[in-house]
């Protein structure tokens, strides 16, 4: 198992144009197309919130560069985040976006819900619906990507308070929900330790309040994996038939940093049994995008590069090769 630092020079010139015809293409000659030659095999995107929180680091990160490490890497599509810039306010913003990654190859699968002003879970009525405002216009720029759904987050405290803010955040969210459901997509939300839906208990009634068909949950096996007290195979079971979404990681079951959320490593680095968890969700039905979530990873191009060739080995065991 590689463990060795892999730079962006060294994928996007040398490993990539090398004599052999590099070390993605050498890997993907190893078979035929899987999305041409199994149309029910999951396409695979990755998280635009990766390469942003790595500035952490002291990253200098070129979106452009990015992407095209992204395309190289052979990912089918990219899960946006409001960086480099804000989300599109503009029609004229929008179709230049889309033209972006349509020129790479690549599909907009979904953006990460933000809230520029007020809050989901607020008892302030004025605050919700200026929430509400916002993301009505960041389902109307996925509509017009035509994209499926969108992903959101609580946010919210842990502890005390937590039921009273999801109550509010379930009000919001089924008006959220309805607005999707006649743009003809669905509403999908990732449950966190370090937010208000930070239990099983908490995120089932969430659920049960909003009432519809057209919401959903997204799976992450290193959150779940703490919520589920160790076995991320827990949450499938738990929610079965209500996945919408998943962002595939592997972690080590600790948090990044006191009081952080839970860590997410590079696939196969962990401890958990990925390839267990991706056959329940087979099992289950699902027929989605799965999405590799790189959230802080110090090495983000090892964790795409390395973390899509080991997604690819399980879906080939899985679907076939």
């Amino acid at each position: 198992m590689t463990t060795e630092t892999i730079t962006r020079r060294s994928l996007l010139c040398g490993a990539i144009a090398g004599p052999a015809g590099g070390a993605i293409a050498a890997y993907g000659a190893t078979g035929d197309s899987p999305q041409a030659a199994h149309p029910k095999r999951w396409k695979t995107a990755v998280g635009l919130n990766g390469f942003e929180s790595v500035r952490s680091y002291g990253y200098r990160m070129d979106i452009q560069e990015a992407l095209e490490f992204v395309r190289v890497c052979g990912f089918d599509g990219v899960e946006l985040v409001d960086w480099p810039e804000p989300y599109p306010q503009t029609d004229e913003q929008a179709r230049a976006v889309k033209r972006m990654y349509d020129r790479l190859g690549l599909e907009i699968m979904t953006l990460q819900a933000r809230g520029l002003d007020g809050s989901c879970g607020s008892a302030d009525a004025a605050s919700r619906s200026r929430y509400l405002t916002h993301l009505k216009h960041q389902v109307d720029l996925l509509h017009g990507w035509g994209c499926k759904f969108i992903a959101v987050w609580s946010g919210g405290p842990v502890g005390p308070g937590s039921e009273e803010y999801c109550k509010w955040t379930a009000e919001t969210w089924a008006r959220l929900t309805e607005y999707a459901r006649q743009h003809g997509m669905y509403v999908t939300t990732e449950p966190e330790p370090v937010m208000a839906t930070h239990t099983f208990e908490l995120l089932h009634k969430l659920v049960d309040w909003i009432d519809s068909p057209h919401f959903y949950v997204t799976f992450d096996p290193s959150h779940s994996t703490i919520m589920g007290e160790g076995d991320p195979m827990d949450f499938l079971k738990e929610f079965r038939g209500r996945v919408g979404h998943v962002h595939f990681t592997d972690t080590d079951g600790t948090r990044r940093g006191e009081g952080g959320t839970s860590k997410h490593l590079t696939l196969g680095d962990g401890k958990l049994d990925l390839q267990a968890l991706l056959a329940e969700l087979k099992d289950q039905g699902y027929d989605k995008w799965i999405m590799l979530d790189l959230w802080r990873l110090p090495d983000i191009y090892r964790g795409a590069y390395v973390g899509k060739k080991r997604l690819d080995a399980m879906l080939d065991t899985l679907f076939g090769a």
